[in-house]
């Protein structure tokens, strides 16, 4: 199912919410953890152009079904022209109490292929913005889980999508070290 989860947003029928942050990042580096309930159906956490998050979740109707394939098929080579360029938005999939990372993740695992890890206690994410570049850590053991490119060129926010229910916490990096609980779908409100 994780593996699914990359091309869910065009392939499945379940809800999908999207959680954007309300400060955009435009300059320096930035870090952020949160915890993410273990139960959780699908849970997508990362960063992603201001612009390019609301038009990725606004698939329309005719998209949403499994025969879609965004490839059209032929080799014209319209689909390489932006190969080189870094994607707009960089999310680590989370599910069922694993992570599913990139073949060509930073870390690891006891599985030979690298394509999943135990879901830590908290998830690190920072961005630096000047090299256009997001990690992703455990943010207990400030192990390095994945690290990525994002583009930059505009206001990064930090996001997070809850595919057919669950909930996290999110650290605030503030004095107080407050946590303030986010749960979508099945789970509660949002707070």
């Amino acid at each position: 199912m994780l593996f699914a989860a990359e091309r869910l947003m065009t392939s499945c029928h379940l809800s999908i919410d999207l959680v954007i942050g309300d400060v955009a990042i435009t300059q320096g580096k930035s870090y952020w953890a949160c915890c993410v309930d273990p139960s959780s159906y699908l849970v997508k956490v990362g960063v992603g152009l201001e612009s390019k998050l609301q038009e990725w979740f606004q698939v329309p109707q005719d998209v949403v079904s499994p025969r879609y394939d965004p490839d059209s098929g032929h080799d014209s080579g319209a689909e390489d022209t932006t190969v080189d360029a870094p994607p707009p938005y960089a999310f680590l999939t989370i599910g069922m109490g694993k992570i599913l990372l990139s073949h060509g993740s930073a870390l690891t695992s006891r599985d030979p292929n690298g394509c999943t890890v135990p879901l830590p206690p908290r998830i690190g994410i920072c961005l630096d913005y000047e090299q256009g570049k997001v990690s992703f850590y455990d943010a207990v053991s400030f192990r390095e889980l994945w690290e990525c490119g994002v583009d930059c060129s505009g206001p990064i926010c930090p996001a997070f999508c809850f595919i057919g229910g669950g909930a996290l916490h999110l650290q605030e990096l503030v004095a107080n070290k407050q946590e303030r609980k986010v749960t979508i779908g099945n789970l509660a409100k949002l707070d």
